[in-house]
């Protein structure tokens, strides 16, 4: 999992984005079109998407609802030249995180980086260390015990910050003490904790 991929066709910009978050720590792809914004989506799950909404190809908002769609990001903020006031209200209400209009204060360097940061926190880098939640069941759970981590019809309950069904147990959060082992069930998209905590 990345945390960030950057969809902008104008060159400077997404070469700006890039750099900005990769050098805060983020792990970044960047897209100049929906088709290669889709390849990326296909291979690899994203914390969030920077996602312009006039692309040459085709229109971002195709693209935004795939992505909410299939939830294949936890999060978007929709990045255009466009200030229309209805379009905000539009992305915002369908589960966009923010609207930055490019060339606003907002869009700078600054306070760009620092809204990412409100939205999907510090840098996670490439994947989350842990055990597949099917694996830690598998190996560690009593079969009559697994039935608490699945909704009635026997599949993972989905994610309710992205709506993800894909899982991982973490032991990263609290010191263990074998042979008793204590572990955190999170999202692997964005990281969400999933309740009940394993004990």
């Amino acid at each position: 999992m990345k945390d960030i991929l950057i969809v902008e066709d104008g060159r400077q910009e997404r070469q700006r984005l890039e750099k900005l978050f990769s050098g805060a720590g983020y792990a970044v792809e960047a897209a100049e079109s929906v088709g290669e914004a889709e390849g990326f989506l296909m291979r690899e799950q994203f914390r969030l998407v920077v996602l312009d909404i006039g692309l040459g190809d085709r229109s971002g908002s195709y693209l935004f609802g795939v992505i909410r769609r299939e939830a294949r990001a936890a999060e978007v903020i929709v990045f255009t030249g466009n200030p229309s006031v209805h379009l905000r209200q539009r992305f915002i209400s369908e589960g966009a995180a923010d609207y930055i209009v490019k060339g606003t204060g907002q869009a700078g360097n600054e306070q760009f980086l620092s809204r990412v940061k409100e939205i999907i926190g510090d840098p996670q880098g490439s994947s989350m260390e842990g055990l597949s939640l099917h694996d830690f069941l598998e190996m560690y759970v009593a079969p009559t015990s697994r039935k608490l981590f699945l909704d009635m019809d026997d599949s993972y309950p989905k994610c309710s910050g992205c709506g993800s069904q894909s899982y991982i147990v973490t032991f990263a959060h609290q010191p263990q003490m074998p042979p008793e082992v204590s572990g955190l069930v999170v999202c692997s998209v964005c990281a969400k904790p999933m309740d009940p905590e394993i004990r």
